[in-house]
């Protein structure tokens, strides 16, 4: 599972950059902008003190499922019989209970060759049945459940991750709304599949599984498993028949319904058999000659983690699926995964925004969750943690370190935010509400844990400690001592240490840093400054990297103790001491470094880290005592170095970072800068970076760059041309105000926020029907973006179309699925009135 639109289950990409702005360059302004001194305060975590949450007993054992249904569009019921074989697991069985939300039961009968109607109870939540005798744990017995599920008849529950959890989805089943698709789609994670059918909806469960699905002959069926057969009936409804035959957890159970492109794709790895192996992307069909580009990574991330892990994919086929108004951002169902419509890209708009941490972190979940799956919600890292450090692995392979230690800087970033008011053990027996644990803990946290573990085995033992894991518990369910046992038994190594200190306990380290030398040694004392009262003293190996010379020698050490110092023999005063060099630990760290040792290690560092870090701190004006040593920093030939050597880093990344020093502070000598920021905004390779350029050289002296910005009009990348509009509009050229209508219809943000600043800005009243046709076709993450610019339209318009316009911010507030969303639309409104 994935996150959805939020502030920021990845809790996928927050919102759209956004770049235009904020960007800004003054000329000859010699003020420099100093941050305010951090304030000191005593944090205050949050921390469950639920009751404690076991694993579900298992009375019976679902060794099968069978399930015929079909559907009444009108009031959105699905009409069901499923078919239940079970077992007792052990002790004798006169009963069973099973899981069944909001439904109308209207049967219950033991399949024998005479069918034998079965008394039961049903409170809308659980269905209580008592057998026809006591069944002993080598007997099997066969239910047969006739129901109707009502999920729209469900009090509605969720959590930031998932943000509705009745299970089953009627999307514009009238078909009345002409922007919207019809479509059915199940969401099962955590226990919402029982909305749906009769079952045990527990993650420790695991069944076989038949569907056999009538719908109209106009729509596409898409479920787990194999497709045995599509069958015409009379009536003009056909019957899809799918079969899972390896078992997997209740709530992995999966139905696509709509009218779709289906677009095949094949593998071409030779390291494994793929034959009869299929791979399909479901897609709306105005996007079906997208899909490859969208999806199109998938056949080499299959083989890739299948060859890394040692174990190929181990399911029928894979299919991936879009659907609209997905309660998140994507969802693992076995063999067919489910992502929200943002997916749905043109190739112009994947130029700015790649969707391959997403895919990668489905596809993950096809080992560590869908094969292998938590016993209970509690161990949930053991699938979120793993799927998250798949967007690391597959970058890493994919587009090179940089870009994986990136996302993965993002990724801790994530967590600490939260940290800051929230701290738990990886895996919590105490909660309150099973969705609390899709957290940035379970996903960042564990992620970046999961990294720190494989630093400390290596990579050999730690990928195959993963296939002893996959293998010794495949098809079952899992927890995390069981991934313990794993690594002890590769390694030889007692881990009781490692996985207390991660897993079981809240918190990270704080560390402080000193070094000194003297008379040919180097002293290295680390403090750990948590909060030791609630979180351990870690045991931390660690690199250190010494630098003398300019030679560098790598030395590994453990910090074992609260407060510990390590001696060591060097020739000469160092040039730089760099701690966890890789950022291989995940903590907090603090280690002051004069301006000398931080440009040595941004031009020294081989790694993203290293050269990102040495930025970071070297920008940092918290410490300067006022204006004018700012001042003076910023005129000095070693800034401009730097800076200059940022803007022609390798990584765009780091180029990104350069150009973002020049929105925060008024650089000096800008003059000497801009040769930089031409080159930039006119050939970088990566669009955003572009873009960002353009917007920056905009606010500096814009009639300057006329041609450069109609250059990037031309370009492919919606970002670079949004840029250039926004900065044509700026300099109130007078041919870029004819084009304008070239522009209304593209329908991309980066595009239409431009025209709506242009259009607030000009007073044009004209442009309401644009603004609500943007507002409405909208998917959540524009729909944010836009919140604001739609407020301040409405504000300069005439009362009746002003009117109309807040009750579609009223709606919004109301129905979004996003309270952030909701919240923000609220918001709005009362400044209107």
């Amino acid at each position: 599972m994935s996150f959805s639109v939020s502030t920021g289950r990845f809790f996928l990409i927050p919102l759209l950059l956004l770049l235009f702005s904020c960007k800004s360059l003054k000329k000859n302004d010699k003020t420099v902008l100093v941050a305010e001194k951090e304030k000191k305060s005593v944090p205050t975590f949050k921390t469950s003190n639920g009751p404690y949450q076991p694993s579900r007993t298992r009375p019976v054992d679902l060794l099968h499922t069978k399930l015929e249904v079909s559907f009444d569009w009108k009031n959105q019921y699905l009409n069901g019989v499923a078919y239940l074989t079970f077992k007792p697991l052990f002790y004798p069985q006169k009963g069973l209970v099973l899981d069944a939300k909001g439904m109308d039961i209207h049967s219950v009968d033991l399949v024998t060759p005479n069918a034998i109607p079965l008394k039961y109870l049903y409170n809308k939540e659980k269905l209580d049945i008592t057998l026809d005798k006591v069944y002993q744990s080598k007997d099997t017995f066969l239910i047969r459940i006739k129901y109707t599920a009502k999920p729209n008849e469900i009090k509605k529950g969720g959590s930031e991750a998932i943000t509705d959890d009745r299970g089953l989805y009627f999307i514009n089943a009238d078909g009345k709304d002409p922007q919207k698709p019809v479509q059915i789609w199940t969401q099962g994670e955590t226990e919402a599949n029982s909305c749906w059918f009769p079952t045990i909806d527990s993650p420790n469960e695991k069944t076989t599984q038949e569907m056999f699905i009538t719908v109209d002959s106009a729509f596409t069926v898409l479920s787990n498993g194999e497709l045995v057969y599509q069958k015409a009936n009379k009536d003009g409804t056909n019957t899809f028949y799918w079969k899972q035959d390896l078992p997997h957890a209740p709530y992995l159970f999966m139905m696509a319904i709509g009218k779709y492109s289906i677009i095949e794709d094949q593998m071409t790895d030779t390291r494994f058999d793929w034959d009869d192996f299929k791979i399909n992307y479901y897609v709306e069909p105005q996007y079906g000659k997208y899909a490859k580009s969208i999806f199109g990574n998938t056949p080499e991330m299959i083989a890739f983690f299948s060859s890394l892990l040692k174990y190929k994919f181990p399911w029928d086929k894979y299919s991936q699926v879009v659907v609209r108004d997905f309660v998140s951002g994507a969802m693992e169902n076995t063999s067919a995964s489910v992502f929200m419509e943002a997916l749905q890209s043109d190739d112009r708009e994947l130029l700015d925004e790649s969707w391959d941490p997403i895919i990668a972190h489905e596809l993950f979940h096809h080992w560590f969750g869908d094969l292998v799956t938590a016993e209970s919600w509690a161990n949930l890292p053991l699938n979120e943690s793993f799927a998250n450090y798949s967007e690391y692995l597959w970058l890493n392979y994919k587009y090179g370190k940089d870009e994986a230690d990136q996302h993965a800087e993002t990724e801790e970033k994530q967590y600490f935010d939260e940290a800051n008011h929230k701290q738990e053990p990886l895996i919590r027996f105490h909660y309150h509400d099973r969705e609390d644990m899709f957290d940035r803990h379970s996903y960042n946290k564990g992620g970046r844990v999961l990294h720190t573990l494989r630093t400390v085995v290596g990579d050999s033992a730690f990928f195959e400690a993963l296939n002893l894991y996959l293998k010794r518990n495949q098809f079952k369910p899992a927890e995390i001592h069981d991934l313990r046992l794993a690594f002890e038994e590769v390694t030889g190594i007692d881990l009781n240490w490692f996985f207390n200190q991660w897993f079981l306990a809240p918190g990270h380290p704080s560390l402080k840093i000193e070094s000194q030398y003297s008379s040919g040694m180097l002293s290295l004392t680390v403090e750990q400054q948590q909060d030791t009262l609630r979180t351990p003293i870690y045991r931390i190996p660690f690199k250190l990297d010494v630098w003398v010379n300019g030679m560098k020698n790598t030395y590994h050490l453990e910090l074992t103790k609260s407060k510990q110092s390590f001696s060591l023999p060097c020739a000469a005063q160092p040039n730089l001491v760099h701690f966890d060099p890789e950022n291989e630990v995940l903590s907090k760290k603090s280690h002051e470094k004069t301006d000398e040792e931080l440009i040595f290690q941004f031009k020294n560092s081989h790694g993203y880290f290293g050269r990102k870090d040495a930025l970071v701190a070297y920008f940092d004006l918290s410490k300067a005592e006022n204006q004018e040593m700012a001042q003076a920093k910023f005129k000095t030939k070693d800034f401009e170095s730097l800076l200059k050597g940022a803007l022609n880093d390798r990584f765009w990344g780091i180029r990104d970072y350069a150009l973002d020093q020049f929105s925060r502070y008024v650089i000096p000598n800008i003059e000497n800068y801009i040769p930089d920021l031409e080159r930039i905004a006119s050939s970088d390779s990566k669009p955003a970076v572009r873009a960002q350029a353009i917007y920056l050289l905009s606010s500096y002296d814009n009639k300057r760059f006329v041609d450069l910005y109609y250059k990037g009009l031309d370009e492919k990348a919606y970002s670079v041309v949004g840029a250039s509009l926004s900065s044509l509009l700026k300099a109130k050229d007078a041919n870029i105000e004819k084009k304008i209508p070239e522009f209304e219809s593209i329908d991309n943000i980066n595009i239409i926020i431009p025209l709506a600043n242009y259009f607030i800005n000009s007073k044009d009243t004209t442009k309401y029907i644009w603004f609500k046709k943007n507002m409405q076709t909208s998917e959540d993450r524009r729909t944010y973006a836009l919140l604001s610019y739609f407020s301040q339209y409405l504000a300069i318009l005439p009362e009746a179309e002003k009117n109309e316009g807040k009750q579609l911010l009223k709606k919004i507030s109301e129905t979004n699925k996003h309270e952030v969303i909701r919240n923000a639309a609220n918001y709005y409104l009362q400044m209107l009135k």
